[in-house]
This record gives C-alpha cells, structure tokens and sequence, in this order.
C-alpha cells in the first residue's frame, strides 16, 4: 500500500514529491507522531488502550514550559520531573484500570480529559507559554539539532524502535505482555502476574507520552494547553495498522513505526498535490477505519487459535504453551 501510495503521488506530481526534499520533511514532520505511536503501542500489547496519551502530551508540554519559566531548576532536572509526571499519569491509569477496573478506554479517556484541563490551570488559561529557555540548550538536545538535515527527534524514534521491538520480542516480559493482551485469562493460568504486566506496561505508555511532550514544547519552543489531542487518532491509527505488518495479530514497533510514515506520506502527498485542506483529516479518518477493521478481521480470522486448548505431547512439561498459542515459559 505504501508502494502503491508513494508511485501514485510521484506520478501526480513528478517535479514535488520525489526527492529527498519530500522524505526529509515526511520523517522530520511526524517523528512525534511516531512517539505518541510508541507510547500508546506498550499498553496495546498488554491488552489495555491508552487513550489518555493526548492529555499526557498536553500536560506534560506545559508542565516542562511551566518549570523553566517559574523555578530555578536545571535543564536535566526539569527532563526528570517531566517524567515522573508522566509516569505519575500512568500510575493513575493503573489505579483506573488495573484497581478500579474501569474498562481502559473509558477510564484513561477520562484521564486525558482530566490532563487536558489541568494543562490549561498549569498555564495559568493562557495560550501558550514561552519561556526564552526552551530555544536554548533544551530545545538543540530535544529538537533542533539534526543530522543531514534529518532532526534529532526522528533519531529518538529509531533508537526507541530499536529498544521496544527488542524488548517485546526478545525478552520475557515482552512475551509476557503479549500473552496477556492476547489472553489475560490463559496468561494467568500459566503463572503470569497479569496486573504487573499492565501496570507496568500503563507506567511506561505515561513515561514515553512524557517524552513526546517535551519534544513537542523543545519543537515549537512554547507549549499550549490542550495541544496533545491532535496526536490521539495518528498514534491508535498507526498501531492498528501496525499489527497487520510483520507478525499478524501483533502490535510490533517497527510495524508501528511503518505505519505513521505511511499515514503520512498519504497526508503530506495530498497537501503537495494542492489538495483542500480537510481533504487530509478525511484521509487520516478513513485510514483509521481500515487500520482498525483490518486489525479485526485478522483477530477474528486468528480467534480459532485462541479458543482452542492444544494437548502437550508426551512428556512434555505442562503450561508450556498457552490456548492462544504463545509461550509465556
């Protein structure tokens, strides 16, 4: 599809859209895009949705602006309060989800709204701050430097591809955490600590949306309330997406990673052909649709795997292997 897309558009527009120009701008414009994408895609694959990550980037991005202008404190000592907030965000998620036992989706909504509004109290309901500090050396280290013309946070999304495809698929709490977004049920049975595996998993959604806010505060030097809604539907769009690339029926980061920046080739395509500026977000809209109905008629297509208990052979150890077919041993 993004063969397709990428060959249409060069056809389109032959003098504007192949050239490294156009990749450049395509990786450079939605690196963020990718974070969210990451930051929601651990507690996907823990079973839990994350729709609170748009107040998360909102909150965090003003709290970090917020620090510089009013405290004394150090560049790397703001980073570190930036992330235990967004780490505090995910402890309230776990309370919500994991305790509570709200269904996810209504229950970190909930929290994005709460964020959302404490974003606009933390400013003060201005529209944004500015504080001179983030132009500095806080905002070279989070934005504004780059290499061959390719910025640095395109470079924090590769190396946090690299680290999360690692640790979810080469590591035994990656298996664990697939295994019980698959089946928290079976996982359980076998011996998995399944609200462990969620709770961290919602913990580490809120620290990397707390990354992504300070790298949206350093990007634009100014942070405003409110601003983290418009990365909610890219970021679920591309995780979606993202579980029909590589490994069916899983929410992988290089997938995730594929998919953003083939959202956004279709967007950036779009606006270089001159298209009507709504004409993009009825894209991105219809992309989510067929994102999550593939992802769907995958699951429902793989469901008879899951339903059914598979015998161990002869000798074999028992818990080995879980009725979704995953090893969590």
């Amino acid at each position: 599809m993004w063969v397709l897309m990428i060959v249409g558009f060069s056809l389109w527009k032959p003098d504007l859209f192949p050239t490294m120009d156009t990749v450049r701008a395509i990786l450079n414009l939605n690196a963020l895009s990718g974070l969210a994408a990451l930051a929601v895609l651990v507690p996907m694959a823990s079973g839990a949705i994350d729709a609170s990550i748009g107040g998360n980037i909102s909150l965090t991005s003003v709290c970090c602006a917020w620090l510089f202008q009013n405290t004394g404190f150090s560049m790397w000592e703001v980073v570190a309060i930036t992330l235990g907030i967004g780490a505090t965000i995910g402890l309230v998620n776990v309370f919500v989800v994991v305790v509570l036992k709200i269904p996810s989706i209504i229950g970190t909504l909930a929290v994005w709204l709460i964020c959302d509004a404490l974003s606009v109290a933390v400013a003060g309901s201005q529209s944004s701050l500015s504080p001179i500090q983030l132009s500095g050396t806080f905002g070279n280290y989070f934005a504004q430097n780059s290499w061959q013309n390719l910025t640095i946070p395109v470079l924090f999304l590769v190396i946090l591809g690299v680290v999360m495809g690692t640790l979810l698929t080469q590591t035994a709490s990656g298996r664990y955490t697939y295994a019980v977004g698959l089946n928290p049920d079976v996982a359980r049975n076998t011996g998995v600590r399944v609200k462990l595996i969620q709770s961290s998993a919602l913990v580490i959604g809120g620290i990397l949306g707390a990354f992504a806010g300070m790298v949206l505060t350093a990007q634009y030097a100014s942070a405003a309330p409110a601003s983290g809604g418009a990365y909610l539907l890219p970021a679920f769009a591309a995780v979606f997406l993202g579980a029909t690339q590589f490994r069916l029926k899983r929410f992988t980061a290089w997938g995730t990673i594929l998919a953003v920046f083939m959202l956004a080739t279709g967007k950036y395509g779009l606006a270089l052909a001159g298209a009507a500026t709504w004409i993009p977000n009825v894209f991105e809209g219809f992309a989510l649709i067929i994102a999550i109905g593939i992802s769907q008629q995958v699951f429902s297509k793989t469901s008879g795997v899951r339903g059914s208990r598979r015998r161990p052979a002869p000798g074999a150890p028992l818990g080995t292997e879980s009725p979704a077919g995953v090893s969590v041993t």
